[in-house]
């Protein structure tokens, strides 16, 4: 069975992930010709201040001053 992880650093409500799930699954399954049923979809919300690029968190990041 695939699994598709999709992680993000934003909070979307019930509705949006559902919807998310249902596209990925249906994309998968219309490229592959994979049974839809066999196809394993994870959403994962991850806390920006546990998420960094550089080294630095995204919650750092979006605390920092703006250039400019």
């Amino acid at each position: 069975m695939p699994l598709i992880r999709i992680s993000h650093a934003a909070s979307y409500a019930q509705p949006i992930k559902d919807r998310l799930m249902v596209e990925v699954t249906a994309a998968y399954a219309a490229v592959t010709g994979c049974d839809p049923a066999k196809v394993w979809v994870i959403v994962e919300e991850v806390d920006k201040a546990d998420w960094a690029t550089g080294g630095t968190s995204l919650a750092a990041k979006a605390n920092a001053p703006s250039a400019g």
